[in-house]
C-alpha cells in the first residue's frame, strides 16, 4: 500500500549553542489505529547538557551498551554506562570537518568486525559547499579508559559540480556481506541524480579498505555499472558510468537503515517526503528523482521504484500524522528522518517489526510495520502508529539492551531512550 508524504526544500541542520537539559521521562506517545494501546516516555541516556548538537549515535560491537555521540560541529562523546561521557574527541583535530546549515559530521558507523579491527567509519563535510567524505579511523582506549581515534585514512570523496552547501545526503550502513553503503545527496543540482557517471543523488556500494594506513576502496560484484570501469571517487563527472552506484534517482537522503537486505531510505524532496525500500543484492532501483516525486502511477525509468510510504506538507495524510500526535504543529516546513526496523524484546511486542521515521520540523515521530521484501503491512490509510512527539530529530537507533535511542538536534537537544512511562 502507498501513501503520500511530503519532502522539504532542504533540511536546515544548524548547529546550536545552548543545549537543554531533558526534562525527566515525561512527553508520552498516544496509540494509533494501527497499533495496541501503549504510552510511551522519554527517558535520559546522556546527561543533555555536555552534549552539543547531536546528529548520531552508535552503539560499539561488543561492548554491551557503550556507544558515541557525534556532534554535527565534529565531537564524538564516548558513553560507558553513565549520563556523563567518559570523554569527548575533537574530530577535526584528526580529519577536516566543516559544519554549518546541513554540513558537519553527518554520520557514525562501526565496522562490523570491529572486535577484530577497531575500525569506525564517518560522513562528513570536508570541503565547504565542495566535497563530502566517507573517511575510517582506528578506536583504542589509553589506561584510563578513555576513547582515542587516531589513523585518519580517506576512504572516499562526493564532489559536487558547483559549490552548495545543502544537500548533502548522509547515511552510512554495513550490508550483512560487510560491503559498505552511502546515501548521497545531488548537491543542490537535480540533474546529477539521473547521470550515471556522478556519485551525487545515489546510494553507492563499496568494499573501503581495512589495510592499516591505506585508505581508499574496491568494488564489490553486484552494483549497477561494471566493476571495471574508473572509480569516482572526487571526481565531479567521470567518462564513464560510475561502478560505485547501487541505486540513483535521490535528492536528499539523509538517512537510511538495514535490515536483512533491504534498505530503507528517507529522502527529503521537493514537493513530498518519501521512504523508499530495496533489496541491496539488486542493482536496478531508480528512485525517479527529478523526473518523479513522490507516488506515480506510471513511468518510464528503468527500474522505477515508487516510495512505500510519502506525504506532502499540506496533504491528508500530513495532517493525519499531525491529528495522531497531542502536540503536532503544522510548521510549513518538512524533512524526513528515518531510523531503524524495530527487531527487540521490549514494549510488549508493540514495536515488532516497525520501522521508525519522524518529521523533523513538525515533530511527530511513527513506526509503520514492513515486512521482509520492504514493504508495509499496515492497512488502514493513515501508515503506522504515533510513538511520541519530538521535534528535530535526527536519529531512531535501536540499542543492544532493547530500546530505542533517539537523538535530536536542537529545541533542546537531547539523546534519550524511549520507554514506556
Amino acid at each position: 500500500m502507498l501513501y503520500t508524504i511530503r519532502t522539504s526544500p532542504i533540511i536546515a541542520l544548524l548547529p546550536i549553542l545552548l543545549v537543554f537539559i531533558l526534562a525527566g521521562c515525561g512527553g508520552g506517545g498516544n496509540n494509533s489505529s494501527n497499533g495496541s494501546t501503549i504510552s510511551f516516555g522519554r527517558e535520559d541516556a546522556v546527561n543533555a547538557n555536555v552534549v552539543s548538537s547531536p546528529i548520531d549515535m552508535a552503539f560499539i560491537p561488543g561492548m554491551g551498551t557503550a556507544f558515541v555521540v557525534i556532534s554535527q560541529s565534529g565531537l564524538v562523546y564516548y558513553f560507558n554506562g553513565g549520563l556523563d561521557p567518559v570523554n569527548s574527541v575533537d574530530l577535526s583535530s584528526v580529519l577536516p570537518v566543516v559544519s554549518g546549515g546541513e554540513q558537519g559530521l553527518l554520520n557514525v558507523e562501526f565496522h562490523p568486525n570491529f572486535a577484530a579491527n577497531g575500525y569506525v567509519f564517518f560522513y562528513h563535510t570536508s570541503v565547504s559547499s565542495t566535497v563530502n567524505s566517507v573517511s575510517r579511523l582506528t578506536v583504542t582506549f589509553d589506561g584510563s579508559g578513555n576513547l582515542v581515534l587516531s589513523d585518519s585514512v580517506k576512504i572516499i570523496d562526493f564532489r559536487k559540480p558547483g559549490s552548495a552547501s545543502n544537500h548533502n545526503g548522509g547515511g552510512l550502513v554495513f550490508a550483512p556481506d560487510a560491503t559498505l553503503l552511502a546515501s548521497v545527496g545531488d548537491g543542490a543540482s537535480s540533474s546529477t541524480a539521473q547521470d550515471n557517471a556522478r556519485l551525487l543523488g545515489k546510494v553507492i556500494r563499496i568494499t573501503p579498505s581495512l589495510a592499516a594506513g591505506t585508505g581508499g576502496y574496491t568494488i564489490p560484484s553486484g552494483n549497477m555499472f561494471n566493476s571495471i570501469n574508473l572509480q569516482c571517487s572526487d571526481v565531479v563527472q567521470s567518462a564513464e558510468d560510475c561502478p560505485e552506484i547501487l541505486a540513483m534517482g535521490l535528492r536528499n537522503p539523509f538517512r537510511m537503515s538495514i535490515a536483512g537486505n533491504i534498505v530503507y531510505l528517507g529522502d527529503v524532496g521537493s514537493g513530498n517526503e518519501e521512504i523508499n525500500s530495496f533489496n541491496y543484492t539488486t542493482n536496478t532501483a531508480n528512485f525517479g528523482w527529478p523526473t518523479h516525486d513522490g507516488y506515480v502511477a506510471t513511468s518510464t525509468i528503468p527500474g522505477y521504484r515508487n516510495p512505500i510510504v510519502y506525504y506532502d506538507r499540506n496533504d491528508a495524510i500530513a495532517d493525519a500524522f499531525r491529528a495522531e500526535d497531542p502536540e503536532g504543529v503544522k510548521t510549513g516546513s518538512a524533512s524526513i528522518m528515518i531510523g531503524d526496523v524495530y527487531s527487540g524484546a521490549r514494549y510488549g511486542g508493540a514495536l515488532n517489526n516497525k520501522l521508525f521515521f519522524a518529521e523533523f520540523y513538525d515533530g511527530f515521530m511513527r513506526a509503520v510495520g514492513v515486512d521482509n521484501n520492504g514493504g508495509i503491512t499496515d492497512s488502514d490509510g493513515v501508515p503506522g502508529r504515533h510513538i511520541i512527539h519530538h521535534g528535530q530529530i535526527t536519529s531512531m537507533v535501536e540499542g543492544p539492551d532493547g530500546y530505542m535511542y533517539i537523538t535530536t538536534l536542537y529545541g533542546p537537544a537531547m539523546v534519550y531512550r524511549l520507554v514506556k512511562p
